[in-house]
């Protein structure tokens, strides 16, 4: 699923929640991807300027689930994983047995083929400790890594009603 479609997807709430994360935490890029999906809008930047900052955020999100804006979108998702969410990152990359730094990066290569039964293990493991969405967000957005995703993952977010978004 691509980002656009995720944040289309998603609920409110999260969507918000995630821009609302990168607006707190990482301000720059937060502003950086308001300049950028304004630009794109034909809006001059102090028309975003005078927006309150959940009025930013909601505009943002709303923006995002715009094709157009696929590759912010990825990039906003990857960021916010990256750096907000980590701790899942390693616990699924753990569980597939994927080689990484200890802070979500991949070291070398992902496996061109994964193990079913770690890749449903790992899912379990995400499931009981992080909100079924944000999980969801997370495989859909690591199926984005390999062009055709991973058959065995791609089973995993079809079977399981909790990876699904409503």
């Amino acid at each position: 699923m691509k980002a656009h479609l995720m944040f289309t997807a998603m609920t409110p709430a999260t969507s918000q929640a995630i821009t609302g994360w990168l607006r707190e935490t990482e301000k720059q890029v937060f502003q950086s991807a308001l300049a950028s999906l304004a630009a794109q809008r034909k809006l001059r930047p102090v028309y975003m300027a005078r927006k309150t900052p959940a009025e930013q955020i909601a505009w943002m999100a709303d923006q995002l689930k715009s094709k157009l804006n696929e590759a912010v979108g990825e990039n906003l998702l990857q960021i916010w994983l990256m750096k907000g969410r980590s701790p899942m990152l390693v616990s699924f990359l753990g569980a597939l047995g994927v080689s990484h730094d200890g802070q979500g990066g991949i070291d070398g290569e992902i496996p061109a083929q994964l193990d079913a039964a770690k890749v449903k293990a790992g899912a379990e493991a995400l499931l009981a400790s992080f909100p079924p969405e944000e999980v969801a967000i997370y495989l859909n957005l690591f199926q984005l890594q390999q062009q055709g995703g991973w058959p065995e993952l791609q089973a995993v977010l079809e079977a399981d009603p909790r990876l699904t978004f409503r």
